[in-house]
Order: C-alpha cells, then sequence, then structure tokens
C-alpha cells in the first residue's frame, strides 16, 4: 500500500508541473496570432494611404514660369528698299542705273520666349525671334550712262542674270506681350485646352548684306494673334501660335558700292539725276513691313 501511495502522489507532482508549461505555451501561441493580425492591419492602412495620393489636374497656375521654344516661318510682305534711277553695276564703259527694288522672302523664324502668369486668365511673355532670310533685287527701266559723258542715257534691253543682287537680311524681332485666356475669367484655370489672345509691343531690327546698304535699321514693333496652348502634364505643354507684325524700316546708304583697281578707286551709291549729272545718294526712304508668323513648339513649365 505504501508503494501505491508513493506512485499517487509522484503522478500529482508531474501533473501540477505540467499546467504551468501548458498555459505559457498557450499564452505564447496567442501572442505570435496577435502580432500576425497587426501586420496584416499596418499592410492594409498603407494601401489606403497610397490610394488617396493626389491626382495631377492640368490647370493655368498663378505664379507659374515657363520657358518656351517654338518653331515656324515669318512671312514678311513689304519692300526693304525702293529706289528709281539707282545705279545697280559699273563697267570701265558704263553705269548702270534703273529702279531698284529689294522685298524679303519668307523664311524659318525660331522664338525664344519666357512667361510669367499673373492669374489664371492673364499672362506676360518676353520673347526673341531670329529669322534668316533670302532676298532678290528686281530691276526696271534700266539705262546705262558713259560715266566721262554724262548725257543721254542709252537704254538697256536685257538685264545680265546676275546683275540683279541676291543675298540676305537678318532680322531679329523682341517683343513684350500679354496672354489673355478668356476662358478662364471665373478664376477656374482647370483644364488642357487652353486658347489665348496675345498683343504687345517690341522692337524689330533689320540688317541687310547689300551693296547699297550699310549697318542696321531698327524700328518699333506691333504684333497681334491668338493662339492654344495643351498641357501635357506638370512639366510639359504644347504651344501652337499666329502673329501679325507690323514696323516701319528705314535704310542707310553704304559709302561704296563698288572698289576697283585693288581699292584705288571708290565708286559710291549713285543716282542718275534729273540734270543727267549721277550723285551720291543720301537717304532711302522708310518701308513698311508685315507678315504673318506661324509657330509650333513646346513648354517647360516652372
Amino acid at each position: 500500500m505504501a508503494k501505491q501511495y508513493v506512485v499517487v502522489l509522484l503522478s500529482l507532482l508531474v501533473v501540477l508541473a505540467t499546467v504551468p508549461a501548458l498555459a505559457q505555451d498557450e499564452a505564447e501561441t496567442e501572442e505570435k496570432v496577435f502580432n500576425l493580425i497587426v501586420g496584416e492591419e499596418a499592410i492594409e492602412e498603407e494601401e489606403d494611404e497610397e490610394a488617396v495620393e493626389p491626382v495631377y489636374e492640368p490647370a493655368i497656375e498663378p505664379g507659374e514660369w515657363a520657358v518656351t521654344l517654338t518653331l515656324g516661318y515669318f512671312g514678311v510682305s513689304g519692300t526693304l528698299l525702293e529706289h528709281e534711277n539707282l545705279i545697280y553695276k559699273a563697267t570701265d564703259d558704263a553705269f548702270f542705273y534703273g529702279d531698284i527694288d529689294i522685298e524679303a522672302e519668307a523664311a524659318f523664324n525660331p522664338i525664344l520666349r519666357g512667361s510669367y502668369n499673373l492669374t489664371t486668365w492673364l499672362a506676360l511673355e518676353a520673347q526673341m525671334g531670329i529669322t534668316f532670310a533670302e532676298y532678290e533685287a528686281t530691276i526696271s527701266d534700266p539705262y546705262s550712262v558713259d560715266p566721262e559723258e554724262t548725257g543721254s542715257p542709252s537704254p538697256v534691253f536685257e538685264i545680265g542674270e546676275f546683275d540683279p543682287e541676291r543675298r540676305s537680311v537678318l532680322m531679329a524681332i523682341g517683343n513684350l506681350n500679354g496672354l489673355f485666356y478668356p476662358f478662364n475669367l471665373d478664376g477656374d484655370g482647370k483644364g488642357r485646352w487652353h486658347p489665348y489672345l496675345t498683343g504687345g509691343l517690341g522692337y524689330a531690327i533689320y540688317n541687310l548684306d547689300s551693296d547699297y546698304t550699310t549697318g542696321s535699321s531698327s524700328s518699333v514693333n506691333v504684333n497681334l494673334g491668338a493662339g492654344l496652348t495643351l498641357i501635357a502634364d506638370d512639366i510639359i505643354s504644347v504651344r501652337a501660335e499666329i502673329l501679325y507684325q507690323v514696323h516701319t524700316i528705314e535704310l542707310d546708304p553704304a559709302d561704296t558700292f563698288q572698289e576697283r583697281n585693288a581699292g584705288t578707286e571708290i565708286i559710291p551709291v549713285y543716282e542718275f539725276t534729273d540734270f543727267g549729272q549721277f550723285d551720291r545718294v543720301q537717304e532711302f526712304g522708310s518701308n513698311s513691313l508685315s507678315g504673318l508668323t506661324w509657330q509650333l513648339g513646346f513648354s517647360l513649365r516652372i
């Protein structure tokens, strides 16, 4: 009997020792499950935060700067130089005169621009464009005169192939313009497409590679036009524009039309007068020029 009591007591001791260990295992198991739940909830919260990030909405924003490069053509219309009885060729035997008319041709015209949005519907823009154009002089009513005997002019029935000037002209035009967005007057500049009106004042400079002229001619330039801005994203926009420009130039006569005999003989820019004499040209008349500029380019918004 004593042995049986001893066995029972030992069994009770083993059971009592096992219960705390089992309780500790259950507590650890519950803690691990709780941590897994917390981790899943954290991931879901991060996904929710990413989902509510703001989406970019295109708009004309006040206080925004932009740098724009547009490419196009400037179709200048008008006369660069016009003068009657002007020398166009000199030989040992005769000086040749005629009515000279020089007009520029349409040419490639890049424009660099910098703009600032004052409001959603008004912006200021500074722009600078350069055009290298060609021109060809037209000679009408030609005649020749013996430089030693300034008597009656002799008619010229055929103008030589290389007698009219075929040269180039540099045109540089800078403007300060306003950009008016009429559809943004309600104060809301949102949207991708933004038509606008533009206009302003500037300065036009002309420089001819001509034997008739020297230096450059400058004039106030007035312009007016319209365009369209497409906002592609928060950095890049696309612009298309048509601009009409008007200005007046007056070129100065060159001191020398031609040098002969290794520069020892100078022939000025002569005109044949009504008195049967040839005199140095003192001035050319002023001419009004105008033209349309077609432009397409890209803007970087800052």
